[in-house]
């Protein structure tokens, strides 16, 4: 449960009469009522990573640091190229300040951060570091605004009744908001049908008032099942093809600061596998500091202070996990070199970090660290199989693990809680392919979405698998289209 609400200043915009003009989405575990006939992970489509929240009953990352790192199978695939394009995505992430640095406003974030690249969108290209972008979105514990504007709470039979909520929250005011990135949606509540007049499930679709294109943000993304619950101009502003992002919108980083914030005290658990100390300098491995956290674990891994639940010696400090924590305030994201075939690190390695953590009235200030054998998050490639038995899937993010931590202290909370920072990226290796519907030729196919890097230069767009050209794949194309 929360212990101490997150303080906003709020006078100068009710004095104003200031209505919120932005907003984002908490991301978290499906609610038990969170149901599929009601719009949430909808049946005979993609799973969602999970569904809004409340303000108040977020989850989020306990650490601020996580480890990445990029295997075998994504470099035959990708190379370089690719591993740039990852390693640029988590970097653009760590070039942002403190959330508590941010403006009152946000005003150094833009309204607008995405673009299309027009030769990229005419060849069905998706952008490897927009992906990995909208990953780290999800892994932090935000989602999109713009599936999730207006959801429905509950339907209601004979007759047919709605009860319709908004799970957005201005990132200045803290109240619900109907815009995203100044941008404000309306909806209307649908019933959908298969072609037996079974109803498969109710959605409060949202609608752009806005005449002109909306603007999405970052978040956007991450959302799996926009294109059948919004409306065609949230979708095709959302269409991965051809499309890139260039950094945080202004939402994106209103929810971040909301969630990272160390004015957002809730009471949480240490990622799994963390325990008191830091790695012990007598024997040899190298001591973390308090300012420092990264360490490389010596030869033979021993720990200065014992591991959490361990008695019987006088020197034994005891991990406090579940505590009262504020937000870390920023979580940075380290590479960690793998061997390319056992998946693992290199040379084992220690994240250490100071915290300081309030627990049946008592302050505690305390180091905590894991050791860790391989990346929390691992980024991979391989053939993810089809959706409805034809078309291939282009990417899997493995679920997070969700803990409801205030359940602990209500069993009837739905939050707030922890992400555990421990999952995997993978993208489809399975290169060129063609979409065909009834029996007939390669002339009839439609070119499937391929890999590539891009922006808004005039630089070619880089395709994949490594060695693959530009031209090659314009001429089939413009051979396929004109048939």
């Amino acid at each position: 449960m929360r212990t101490t609400p997150f303080i906003v200043q709020i006078v100068a915009l009710l004095l104003l009469g200031v209505l919120p003009t932005r907003a984002f989405t908490l991301l978290g575990p499906m609610a038990g009522w969170q149901a599929p006939d009601l719009g949430y992970n909808i049946p005979d489509s993609a799973p969602e990573y999970g569904g809004p929240r409340l303000r108040g009953d977020e989850y989020r990352l306990s650490t601020p640091v996580v480890t990445y790192g990029i295997d075998g199978s994504f470099m035959e695939f990708f190379g370089a190229d690719g591993a740039r394009a990852v390693d640029e995505a988590f970097a653009l992430f760590n070039s942002l300040t403190n959330v508590s640095a941010f403006s009152e406003n946000l005003e150094e974030f833009p309204l607008k951060a995405d673009g299309v690249n027009p030769t990229a969108s005419a060849l069905g290209l998706i952008d490897v570091k927009t992906q990995i972008l909208s990953q780290i979105m999800a892994t932090l514990g935000l989602t999109s605004p713009e599936r999730w504007c207006w959801s429905i709470r509950g339907r209601g039979v004979d007759p047919i009744r709605y009860s319709v909520a908004n799970f957005n929250y201005d990132p200045i005011s803290g109240r619900p908001s109907r815009y995203v990135n100044g941008t404000m949606y309306s909806y209307i509540v649908r019933d959908i049908f298969n072609g037996d007049g079974a109803r498969i499930f109710s959605d409060a679709r949202e609608i752009p008032v806005d005449s002109a294109n909306p603007n999405i943000s970052l978040a956007s993304t991450v959302s799996i099942n926009s294109f059948v619950t919004s409306d065609d101009r949230v979708a095709r502003s959302i269409n991965p093809n051809g499309r890139y992002f260039t950094g945080l919108t202004r939402d994106d980083a209103g929810g971040l600061r909301y969630l990272y914030h160390p004015a957002n005290r809730n009471y949480e658990s240490a990622p799994a596998g963390s325990f008191r100390g830091s790695v012990s300098a007598s024997t040899g491995g190298a001591s973390a500091s308090l300012e420092s956290p990264w360490t490389v674990a010596d030869s033979s891994n021993q720990i200065g202070t014992t591991a959490v639940g361990t008695t019987g010696t006088s020197n034994t400090l005891q991990l406090v996990n579940l505590a009262v924590r504020a937000g870390v305030d920023r979580v940075r994201f380290i590479k960690v070199n793998l061997d390319p075939v056992l998946r693992q690190n290199a040379r084992q390695a220690a994240v250490t970090y100071p915290e300081v953590v309030s627990s049946n009235g008592v302050v505690t200030r305390q180091v905590v660290s894991r050791l860790i054998a391989r990346p929390e998050i691992l980024i991979s490639a391989r053939d993810l199989g089809v959706l409805d038995n034809y078309a291939p899937v282009a990417f899997e993010f493995s679920p997070v693990t969700f803990q409801n931590t205030g359940a602990t202290l209500d069993a009837a909370a739905e939050g707030p809680g922890t992400i555990e920072p421990i999952s995997s990226y993978t993208f489809s290796k399975l290169g060129v392919y063609s979409l065909h519907i009834g029996n007939t030729d390669e002339q009839d196919g439609q070119p499937g979405n391929i890999w590539g890097s891009f922006d808004g230069s005039t630089n070619a767009p880089i395709l994949y698998p490594i060695g693959s050209k530009l031209s090659d794949l314009e001429a089939a194309v413009l051979s396929l289209r004109s048939n």
